[in-house]
């Protein structure tokens, strides 16, 4: 994953690429063809390095706007739920929404809240709640 060093190097490369330009402007008859073809396959060259470390640069960037909405998203669910008795509820019930119990191992581990179904009949001794998502047994 690029850093701030190859953020640096791609603006070094830069640099590069405008000193070439500058002595391929300032160049008189007098250079031969090989060393203009020469100066301008520098040129290319250092254009390319820079294209490429600034395309990681922007894909690093992306990757760590991701990261930031993903972390927000977990905190404000944080804010959400409490933990109660082994099980996470609503902090604060909302009309139409049953305030839990909620699967503590999807929470932790996918910060997802799922809520708990109850058992009844025979499966019952296996648990009194099953996660529909990790299909987990609580409560037995």
């Amino acid at each position: 994953m690029p850093d701030i060093g190859a953020i640096s190097a791609g603006i070094s490369s830069i640099k590069v690429a405008i000193d070439i330009a500058k002595e391929l402007k300032g160049a008189t008859s007098a250079i031969k063809d090989a060393e203009v073809k020469l100066k301008i396959a520098e040129l290319l060259e250092a254009m390319a390095e820079v294209k490429i470390q600034l395309v990681e640069a922007q894909d690093e960037n992306l990757e760590l706007k991701q990261t930031i909405k993903e972390l927000k998203s977990a905190l404000s669910k944080q804010d959400e739920v409490v933990f109660r008795d082994g099980y996470y509820y609503l902090s604060e019930p909302q009309d139409g929404k049953p305030d839990g119990p909620f699967c503590s191992n999807c929470f932790t581990t996918k910060n997802l809240v799922s809520l708990l179904t109850e058992v009844t009949g025979t499966f019952r001794s296996f648990g009194r709640y099953k996660c529909p998502s990790c299909e987990q047994r609580f409560g037995k």
